[in-house]
């Protein structure tokens, strides 16, 4: 019956939803990865979960956010989350590229999305009146690494790559993970950054912040001058791509809707086959995610994702209408996830990480 959506839980979370399924006050904590375009098979799984879940939420739900995965957050906190989202949505895209775009092309585009869905009321709202407590995270880059360069970027990276290969906390003495977050209920995740890399978010620095929490490598300008925080900063995926750390709850439910049943902690990871997450720290996780059965079925085989833009250079029309079609085939994935809750036949189909 449910061939588009697959349900995973960490140990704690299995006995939790086996002893009384998924009830939404259960959930503290929500995640959001990094990932571009991949984040559109989420939409109806994002729409179905906040057309039924924590409109009239009393305590807060604390979200993280690396990359895209923070300007979805930043949607999430608005006054009306699905409006935002669509708004989002729609902005993302309509980004059109040269074959050869300048960092500066796409930085601007970048801002372009952040202007479109993020008004002043809504900065508003979220910072001083929504229930969804939102962090985003950041990578500061020192030394060569905080460059527009070329050759000074690539510098930076060749150790960086070769401190990966070894350990993610060699790495993180390089590339520092850096959180920005709502100061008036901290998260209970803020253990994870060190104290110089903790940045209230303000209504003068929230653009800017989400902003450095996508902006990618090579592709993008890195993000100077932030309000409240020193030096530069670039895309949150660096040091946290899948975002695999201590979210700090002992009891209730972390909810991570991702468009992979594979979580890759950091960016540099996606090619060491051998570099797993830690699951230990996914014991109260569960974790939604489209089947490989409905991504077999979309067009093209696969999710959406940033190789599309070059796929598609000079037939923008073919890779908006891939794009629409994994947008409308997604809300099926949404309709299971919350029919196996209501239902209560989630406690039968979760799987173990």
């Amino acid at each position: 019956m449910y061939n588009n959506v697959e349900i995973y839980a960490g140990d704690r979370a299995a006995e939790i939803i086996r002893s009384k399924g998924l009830k939404e006050d259960d959930i503290k904590v929500m995640v959001g990865a990094s990932g571009g375009p991949k984040f559109l098979v989420l939409s109806g799984l994002d729409r179905a979960i906040f057309s039924a879940w924590f409109k009239k939420r009393k305590d807060p739900l604390f979200y993280i956010g690396s990359s895209i995965g923070s300007w979805r957050g930043a949607a999430f906190a608005a006054k009306n989350p699905i409006a935002s989202l669509k708004k989002l949505t729609e902005s993302y895209m309509k980004q059109f590229y040269t074959s050869k775009p300048s960092r500066k092309n796409i930085t601007d585009e970048s801002v372009r999305i952040l202007n479109d869905y993020l008004k002043d009321d809504e900065i508003d709202y979220i910072l001083n009146r929504s229930k969804i407590k939102l962090s985003a995270i950041s990578a500061y880059c020192p030394g060569l690494s905080g460059y527009e360069s070329n050759i000074a970027l690539a510098v930076s990276f060749i150790p960086a790559v070769l401190a990966n290969v070894f350990s993610r906390n060699l790495l993180l003495k390089i590339f520092t993970r850096t959180l920005f977050y709502e100061e008036k209920t901290p998260p209970p995740f803020i253990h994870n950054f060190m104290n110089t890399k903790r940045i209230v978010l303000t209504k003068d620095n929230l653009k800017e912040a989400l902003l450095s929490s996508g902006s990618i490598p090579f592709a993008m300008e890195g993000v100077t001058n932030i309000p409240g925080a020193t030096g530069t900063y670039r895309d949150g995926g660096l040091t946290d791509y899948h975002i695999n750390i201590d979210f700090g709850i002992n009891d209730g439910i972390v909810l991570f809707p991702h468009f992979s049943r594979k979580v890759i902690p950091g960016w540099l990871d996606k090619h060491l086959p051998w570099r797993m997450p830690d699951k230990n720290l996914f014991s109260n996780t569960i974790l939604i995610a489209p089947s490989d059965d409905f991504i077999k079925k979309l067009p093209y085989g696969k999710i959406p994702d940033r190789t599309d833009f070059k796929t598609f250079y000079g037939r923008d029309n073919e890779r908006l209408e891939y794009w629409h079609e994994v947008i409308n085939r997604s809300s099926v994935v949404g309709d299971e996830f919350m029919e196996a809750v209501d239902s209560g036949k989630i406690k039968n189909i979760i799987k173990s990480f």
